[in-house]
């Protein structure tokens, strides 16, 4: 059994991702091309990124352990082509969102996917889920239990963000595919497909702005996806989960910011949320002040990855 502990590393970089993704999320909403062309360029520049990076000796050591790993069984390379699916919807829904009204749904989707995260974590990985970690997840529940009755009708995107991306992370753990480099293959895969669209796109003349905010953009989604992926790496899956509330209440603001508007249950939505991260954040700083055991590990330490 592998024992895992929450990192102090792995907070920071889910924070720092979680604040990425948010500025991308608003850079989306004010470019006047098609949510299909900021999808394929985005794609197109991370996967440069990660190619840059097989310039490093520790990266092509990753890509060669990913081979490995993909050589284990003879559907792992399929396994990785469903991944690079899931990933490719989310990437094109997060461009789209915010071009068309629906960034509070898609916040709301984050919202419910901490809590996916951390059921899929305990109930389908094993994972250990400390008292107050259940406390957070009741407050959450609660919090969108108030949401749900306030807005009976839920959005497709919202369910679109928090069943698939369940299933990409516990797929990524369950299998091992959970080192830094796997989104790289994931843009890898999903280029063609990028190309296909800015091929089949309308031509236009892009600004200078609009084209720094496309490179901001693809940029920002490499940097961000390393930083998320490596805190779900750091993180046992209930803490990883827990921690995503922060992305969801920043797409807020962002949506709020674009012109969207709340419903008059949000704000108790919201508070309700806050609650939860300051006990959250509470129960994080606690673990990092305690010294590890003699094992290397803690009382609320994870099971297997």
């Amino acid at each position: 059994m592998v024992v895992q502990r929450s990192s102090p590393r792995g907070v920071l970089f889910s924070l720092l991702a979680s604040t990425i993704f948010a500025g991308m999320f608003y850079l989306a909403g004010f470019v006047s091309s098609s949510a299909e062309v900021v999808f394929a360029w985005r794609v197109l520049l991370t996967a440069v990124c990660y190619a840059a990076a097989l310039l490093h000796p520790a990266a092509r050591r990753a890509v060669a352990a990913l081979w490995r790993r993909l050589r284990t069984r003879w559907w792992m390379p399929l396994l990785s082509l469903l991944l690079a699916a899931i990933v490719g919807a989310q990437l094109w829904l997060f461009m789209w969102a915010p071009m068309h009204g629906h960034g509070l749904d898609t916040a709301l989707g984050f919202l419910l996917l901490p809590i996916c995260l951390v059921l899929g974590g305990r109930f389908l990985l094993h994972a250990h889920v400390s008292t107050v970690q259940w406390v957070v997840v009741g407050l959450a529940a609660v919090a969108v239990v108030v949401k749900l009755i306030a807005t009976p009708a839920l959005s497709w995107v919202t369910l679109m963000v928090c069943i698939p991306y369940t299933v990409y992370f516990v797929l990524r753990q369950r299998f091992g595919l959970d080192g830094a480099m796997v989104f790289g293959l994931e843009t890898a895969l999903l280029s063609p497909l990028a190309v296909a669209l800015l091929a089949l796109a309308e031509p236009m003349q892009p600004t200078a702005v609009e084209v720094a905010a496309l490179a901001a953009i693809g940029v920002g989604s490499a940097v961000a996806m390393t930083f998320y992926l490596g805190a779900s790496s750091l993180l046992s899956m209930p803490v990883f989960g827990l921690l995503g509330y922060a992305e969801p209440v920043m797409l807020v603001g962002v949506a709020l910011l674009l012109g969207e508007r709340m419903q008059g249950a949000d704000a108790l939505v919201y508070g309700i949320l806050a609650v939860a991260l300051a006990i959250l954040a509470v129960e994080g700083f606690r673990a990092t002040r305690r010294p590890r055991s003699a094992s290397g590990s803690d009382p609320e330490a994870i099971g297997p990855r």
